[in-house]
């Protein structure tokens, strides 16, 4: 499946577009536009896609995204269940590379916000402490109109900018045109994923889906992802352990299972490793808060 090209409008008479969105789960398709994006997730978990880089996300995650770099949200299997009550809430800010040109280069004292929007070519994620700090007016973003919410978009930029501790996600090595058969092969490697990490994967089953021999297979993922597959699908795994360890009243050796792990020593050997304590610590640490 290619990246999409969205067309985004917005009216002559607006520098930017605010959107709320509600919804079952994220249902936006891999997609790129040439216009900036800011994405701040009030509601929802899952997993987050931006060029090459691959991580979880949940309630309070904020990512800038530049011109032309695919990207997509995609919730956690349980969002999908024709049980589900659960809901993805999110606010998404969108404004055109002419808005930089024409409002921010011009002005000196913008030259941090500038730097920061260069920096958002890779994707830029955004500490869990400046994004509490900035959420409710990015919320608020929502309730205004005309220059009033020109000069808030531009705040929260320069609040943004001065965050000395958010992460660039995409490699210097990714590769921004979109469509390529690279990106399709890498996506359906990750849908593939998402859809079996409970099951057994094996090597040549994944190299498999994307085409490729094992051997081959191993160094794509890993030049592509900068984690091995194995260290991937554990990752994953783990994620979703202790999202039941926090939310589903099952064993440890129950949890374990569900999220694809056999040998109940392996699951606490990965589990450790991943967060620092037990599986049964950190269900009992969780409970507590």
């Amino acid at each position: 499946m290619k990246a999409l090209f969205e067309k985004i409008t917005i009216s002559e008479q607006n520098s930017l577009l605010v959107r709320r969105f509600q919804q079952p789960q994220f249902d936006v398709p891999w997609h790129y536009h040439p216009e900036y994006e800011l994405t701040y997730i009030i509601r929802g978990d899952g997993r987050r896609f931006v060029g090459d880089h691959v991580e979880s996300f949940v309630a309070g995650d904020l990512i800038l995204i530049g011109p032309d770099m695919p990207h997509f949200w995609r919730s956690d299997e349980d969002y999908y269940q024709s049980e589900s009550t659960l809901e993805a809430e999110w606010v998404v800010v969108q404004f055109p590379v002419a808005f930089t040109q024409n409002v921010l280069t011009n002005l000196p004292e913008a030259r941090a916000v500038a730097d920061l929007l260069n920096k958002a070519r890779y994707g830029v994620r955004f500490s869990p402490v400046v994004s509490a700090l900035v959420a409710p007016a990015i919320e608020e973003l929502t309730s205004q109109t005309g220059l009033k919410q020109v000069l808030s978009v531009l705040h929260i930029l320069d609040q943004l900018a001065a965050d000395q501790t958010a992460q660039l996600l995409a490699s210097d090595g990714c590769q921004l045109a979109p469509g390529t058969a690279e990106t399709e092969r890498m996506k359906r490697v990750f849908e593939f994923i998402l859809n079996h990490f409970r099951e057994e994967i094996r090597v040549e089953q994944i190299a498999s889906i994307a085409g490729l021999a094992p051997a081959a297979f191993c160094r794509y993922f890993k030049r592509r992802t900068r984690k091995s597959f194995v260290e991937y699908l554990n990752e994953l795994r783990i994620g979703h352990a202790r999202k039941l360890l926090t939310n589903v009243d099952l064993s440890v050796g129950q949890i374990g299972q569900e999220c694809g792990f056999n040998n109940i020593s392996h699951f606490h050997r990965q589990f450790k490793l991943h967060t620092g304590m037990t599986p049964l610590r950190y269900q009992t640490v969780s409970l507590k808060k």
